[in-house]
């Protein structure tokens, strides 16, 4: 019984190895992690300037086209709750 699972053993990593071969190896695999490497990196580098380009809009927004605060509408600078000390 022992020898019949070894002789099973043997055949199964028989099999697994040329699964690898057919499907290009390990020199294939290198290449497959290359690639999606880049592909991340660029996706990343997309996904930064997209949000940079977000983010400048929304402060054009908040701050006008000057570059400037927003007018606080005449509010003094003074504590803003009641009750709060200086």
């Amino acid at each position: 019984m022992d020898i019949l699972a070894i002789i099973l053993s043997i055949v199964a990593i028989i099999m697994a190895f040329m699964a690898l071969q057919r499907t290009g190896g390990v020199k294939d695999l290198a290449q497959q992690m290359e690639h999606l490497t880049s592909k991340t990196e660029d996706a990343t580098k997309g996904a930064r300037e997209t949000t940079a380009d977000a983010l400048r809009k929304l402060e054009h927004m908040i701050r006008g086209q000057g570059g400037q605060p927003p007018d606080t509408g005449g509010k003094s600078s003074g504590p803003s709750e009641p009750g709060s000390q200086s």
